[in-house]
């Protein structure tokens, strides 16, 4: 996976919402209803770095962990202790990349 193909994947497959977070692209929900207040994030992409952090809890990121360490780890802060999760585009295939970014939508919308 490269970062265009990462980014593509959350705005066509997942119809995220893509806005400045920071200076990097960040992906959420859509509002529920048009006009409506925009949906919780649930993607970071880091184009330089060639990873994105997913917002995730510790149990998701557990999950992902045993299932690929060479592929995920926590982000190193405070966030990767709730949960925020790197995964690292050049170490993965489209189909495990849209697997985690699932879980990482499908979190952001409970």
């Amino acid at each position: 996976m490269d970062v265009e193909a990462a980014r593509a994947m959350a705005l066509k497959r997942f119809k995220a919402d893509e806005y400045d977070h920071f200076g990097r692209p960040a992906y959420r929900l859509a509002p529920k209803k048009p006009g409506g207040k925009p949906g919780r994030t649930f993607m970071t992409l880091w184009p330089e770095e060639g990873h994105v952090v997913l917002m995730l809890d510790q149990d998701l990121q557990a999950r992902l962990l045993e299932e690929d360490t060479a592929a995920f780890r926590p982000h190193p802060s405070k966030w990767g202790q709730k949960g925020a999760t790197i995964a690292e585009l050049g170490k993965l295939g489209s189909k495990a990349l849209e697997a985690a970014m699932a879980l990482a939508y499908e979190h952001a919308g409970r």
